[in-house]
């Protein structure tokens, strides 16, 4: 008796045009879901740091009235070594004690005033990408009085009487805008868009 023996048709092994054309979609339409998770997550840290500094200027407001502080608000740009961030700084006195005078003139103690880090304040940072923009709404305050040699005057400044410079601050990912700006009355208190605190 005779066995026929079949053989079964080998099969080339690989992946079909179609099989590869469909992995690359797949992979593509992941990536694209999360890039823009990612950049959910960004635009949301930029909304966060919004909020933060709207808190900030809050109780930067409070302690100046309550205290009778000069606060200032300064904005620091990025760096290659640094990201943007803000910092709270105070005007001061700095007083000097002038030693020896020629020819036997008493000593005296001088009065200077400077702007220099408030020490209850921490500087914030921003989420890289991201910038702040301060844009002075009145020009009728004379600030030379609040210059000094050692710095220039802070972009925002609450006087401690209950008085800030009117403001609107705007913040910024990726060079775009990021929800509504920050406007500050000249209460320092926040405005909305129809103008009611």
């Amino acid at each position: 008796m005779r066995r026929h023996h079949f053989q079964k048709p080998q099969s080339q092994g690989g992946f079909t045009l179609i099989e590869v054309m469909l992995v690359i979609v797949i992979m593509a339409i992941l990536a694209s879901l999360i890039v823009m998770s990612t950049e959910g997550i960004d635009h949301r840290k930029v909304m966060q740091s919004r909020e933060l500094l709207a808190l900030d200027l809050q109780r930067i407001r409070l302690e100046s009235i309550d205290q009778g502080r000069v606060l200032g608000l300064v904005f620091l740009a990025a760096t290659d070594v640094a990201p943007a961030a803000y910092q709270v700084v105070e005007y001061t006195e700095n007083q000097t004690d002038q030693s020896t005078q020629p020819l036997g003139t008493t000593t005296g103690v001088t009065t200077t005033y400077r702007w220099q880090a408030a020490t209850d304040f921490q500087t914030k940072t921003l989420p890289d990408q991201t910038s702040l923009q301060i844009q002075p709404m009145d020009h009728g305050y004379n600030l030379e009085v609040l210059n000094t040699r050692q710095g220039q005057i802070p972009q925002l400044i609450w006087l401690g009487n209950g008085e800030v410079l009117p403001v609107r601050i705007q913040l910024y990912f990726q060079q775009q805008p990021v929800g509504e700006a920050i406007e500050l009355n000249h209460l320092g208190l926040v405005v909305d868009q129809s103008g009611a605190s």
